[in-house]
């Protein structure tokens, strides 16, 4: 069953303090999410729409900010 329609999301700017809650409470729920769901979130992560168009070393930064949540 999928997680997240296989379209690309867009906000407006007007939008984004919602967009940063849902991740805020993506990341206070993680470690309670099955495993599947969590390979899904951090696929969709890499490739979401965002006006930062280039963060280098994505992947280990998006990693870092569950575990500092975590520990």
């Amino acid at each position: 069953m999928p997680f997240v329609d296989e379209k690309i999301f867009k906000y407006p700017a007007e939008d984004e303090a919602l967009v940063r809650r849902l991740g805020s409470g993506v990341i206070a729920a993680w470690p309670h999410l099955p495993e599947e769901a969590r390979q899904r979130i951090f696929a969709e992560a890499k490739v979401a729409w965002d006006r930062e168009h280039f963060v280098s070393k994505l992947p280990a930064k998006l990693e870092a900010i569950i575990k500092r949540r975590q520990g």
